[in-house]
């Protein structure tokens, strides 16, 4: 009996697995991360998704999501429950993040069938502070006492 293929083969189906489990940790490739979720989702309660490669700060996030077989009753993003938007997608406005601490999108539910799946994008947008607002007003009125000054002279 040859050991080496058997054991290759045994360490491929368990790290396999380990990919697509419910619960997970997902980086930050520019401004999306994708997930899938397969095997077993939502066991024992909640699937938890781990984003990590955000700065601290404010976000707005917009997850799509899509799936087969399971019934979604409550899906959080730190703690903030989303706003749904007419084209299927859900809105998650000013969440705020610590550099220390990934964001963590929750998924509560149930399956409608043991082939249950689901796969997910957020996207995510920086909120602006009030001072970058303060900042363009105040380059704003530079740019008409300029253009009164250049008038009248």
């Amino acid at each position: 009996m040859q050991i080496k293929p058997l054991l290759a083969a045994a360490v491929l189906a368990v790290s396999g697995s380990a990919a697509f489990a419910a619960n997970q940790t997902v980086s930050f490739d520019g401004e999306t991360a994708s997930f899938i979720g397969s095997g077993p989702l939502l066991d024992g309660g909640d699937d938890e998704l781990s984003f990590t490669g955000l700065a601290a700060g404010t976000y707005d996030f917009l997850l799509t999501l899509s799936g087969q077989y399971i019934n979604l009753t409550g899906i959080t993003l730190n703690g903030v429950s989303g706003s749904a938007l007419s084209n299927g997608k859900i809105l998650f406005a000013s969440v705020e993040g610590t550099a220390t601490a990934p964001f963590k999108l929750t998924l509560a539910g149930s399956l409608l069938k043991a082939t249950a799946a689901y796969s997910g994008e957020l996207s995510v947008s920086a909120v602006p502070e009030p001072q970058t607002y303060a900042l363009m007003l105040a380059g704003i009125g530079a740019l008409g006492f300029v253009a009164r000054q250049r008038k009248q002279g």
